[in-house]
């Protein structure tokens, strides 16, 4: 038997037009790790002229780009993003605001179950329903207004406006479970209780039971609904990637003039605690490249397993000449490694070792290539984690490139994930603070650590005090960390640039840039609206003279109290 069954029925009840649509989709291997099965409803707006088209377009349009986007998008970005597009097209059918409410407007409610998640992406008046043991439960709430007896006033649809407001939930499946996603012309005509008692009698049979009662209690309307039943939750694996390489043993520690797979070592390029990095001639092509294996100090420890196994999952996925590119295996695998392309060059901390306080344009530069890269992880719901001058390599022409995605985070990966890390990713100096204070992670996080390499580029220092050495879960709060001024170590700095700088290291993520773009116009322009009317605090400008004036003030009051 099916994990999942589904079932649906749809018909113009007392109407001469249906205006109605409904579909499912029982997904299989790969789109159903990543996508999950969907049952999906649009009622067109009856008073628009195009209600009908409206709502056939928004299924056959979600159904169809909604199982093309990135494995890595989360199914909440996925569905949200395939939603605007939708949406933007049914507004510009409408001819735009003068004319909307006579165009192609219509309720939208899709139940996606994954794994063992549903989630529910739903805007208007149609309704997703559960039963569990008997109990009937709405987990929708409509967009709409009451007017008087019998008539209301949808408050949103896909069309309406330019932009939308889609409410989104999760919630956890459990075998048995009944899902029943409606149309208005069903559910306004049920009492719950007659709609629970014809659920729970006749199950995926219950769709023509429904619309009969529906029709017996005076529905003048379309009548659509779409079944899922739960029959057991399916335990996805993370991904065919991960399932094929996490039995894989570690590689010993290896050796210039090893063989591995068809790879010969030349050298070891790097060595930490938790992997190894080698360089590598493929025996076949010639072409040289880096390995990356995992530390045999991690060989019982399942979730640096997992991890490391998906920064090959990530890195296979982004395709950015500022991103390293990592290829799958030529050959089976006989040991637990991943093979990428070389970058030849210093890294960014040996960069700024040689390059002591460089010009602002130049380090403008540099900044534009990161955020290139960020951008392009941004597009694909994929957050860095990581990003620190010993991970950016820096070739002869000047050219930048991201060489490690071990702390990145696909969200939709995340979703398959058996063990989710609560600890930083990255280095204590350069990950952002909500890490540390348990708040979530998101491309602000990355903005930040872009803020403290950029001023560290420009001075040779931290922004902050409390990253020399000090754990941040000894500060208690975000407004505990004082910005150090940028022009305290370079007085030749522009005020506007450190009103950039300081804003891109915000410690509360809520005050940085929404935008790396933002971020990249005002260190190249003047941007009035970060210029404090005040002057910032004396101790931020100059801490010295700050301590030495409350020390006088001290011994003031001592003497004061002497006399």
């Amino acid at each position: 038997m099916e994990m999942l069954q589904f079932a649906t029925a749809t018909e113009c009840g007392q109407r001469a037009y249906n205006d109605d649509a409904v579909a499912v989709y029982q997904a299989k291997g790969s789109e159903a790790r990543y996508r999950g099965s969907l049952a999906v409803i649009a009622d067109g707006v009856g008073s628009a002229e195009a209600g009908g088209a409206a709502a056939r377009a928004a299924v056959s349009g979600f159904l169809s780009d909604y199982y093309s986007t990135p494995d890595s998008w989360s199914v909440k970005q996925a569905a949200a993003r395939v939603l605007q597009a939708l949406n933007g097209w049914l507004y510009r059918q409408s001819g735009g605001a003068d004319e909307v409410q006579r165009g192609w407007l219509t309720t939208f409610s899709a139940l996606v179950v994954k794994g063992a998640t549903a989630h529910l992406i739903h805007i208007g008046d149609s309704r997703i329903y559960r039963l569990r043991d008997g109990r009937l439960e709405c987990l929708t709430r409509d967009h709409a207004r009451t007017l008087g007896p019998g008539r209301t006033f949808l408050s949103r649809a896909l069309g309406m406006d330019a932009h939308i407001e889609v409410d989104y939930r999760r919630e956890p499946v459990e075998p048995g479970d009944l899902f029943c996603v409606t149309t208005d012309g069903i559910h306004d005509f049920l009492p719950s209780a007659q709609f629970a008692d014809l659920l729970a009698t006749h199950q995926l049979d219950a769709a023509q039971p429904l619309i009969r009662a529906a029709l017996d209690n005076g529905s003048k309307d379309n009548l659509s609904l779409a079944l899922c039943r739960v029959n057991a939750v399916e335990q996805l694996d993370s991904d065919d990637l991960l399932v094929a390489t996490s039995q894989l043993p570690f590689p010993p520690p290896l050796t210039p003039g090893n063989k591995l797979d068809g790879y010969e070592v030349l050298q070891e390029l790097h060595a930490s605690s938790r992997s190894y990095l080698y360089l590598v001639r493929d025996m076949d092509s010639g072409a040289l490249l880096a390995l990356k294996a995992p530390s045999e100090n991690f060989n019982d420890d399942p979730a640096y397993i997992e991890r490391f196994i998906a920064e090959e999952w990530t890195g296979r996925r982004v395709d950015h000449p500022g991103i390293v590119k990592i290829f799958p295996p030529k050959k089976q695998r006989q040991f637990l490694y991943h093979v990428m392309e070389y970058v030849d060059g210093q890294n960014l901390r040996q960069w700024m070792q040689l390059n002591p306080q460089p010009p602002a344009e130049q380090v403008r530069n540099l900044v534009q290539q990161l955020v290139s890269a960020l951008r392009r992880l941004q597009r694909l719901e994929i957050v860095h984690g990581d990003l620190k001058p010993e991970n950016i390599m820096v070739d002869a022409k000047g050219r930048l490139k991201l060489i490690d995605l071990g702390g990145a985070n696909a969200a939709g990966l995340q979703e398959l994930l058996h063990y989710q890390d609560s600890a930083p990713p990255g280095s204590k100096n350069y990950c952002a603070p909500e890490y540390f204070f348990g708040d979530a992670a998101s491309h602000r996080s990355d903005i930040f650590s872009l803020g403290v390499i950029a001023y560290e580029m420009l001075t040779g220092h931290y922004p902050y005090k409390e990253r020399f050495g000090s754990s941040h879960f000894q500060l208690k709060n975000y407004a505990s960390m004082r910005y150090i001024s940028a022009r305290q170590w370079r007085q030749d700095m522009p005020a506007w640039i450190d009103d950039a700088l300081r804003k891109a290291c915000a410690p509360d993520p809520k005050y940085r840039y929404p935008a790396l773009s933002e971020f990249v116009h005002d260190l190249s322009t003047p941007n009035q609206k970060l210029s404090r009317k005040e002057k910032p605090p004396l101790m931020e400008r100059n801490p010295l003279l700050f301590w030495q004036l409350v020390a006088l003030l001290l011994l003031l009051s001592h003497l004061l109290h002497l006399l």
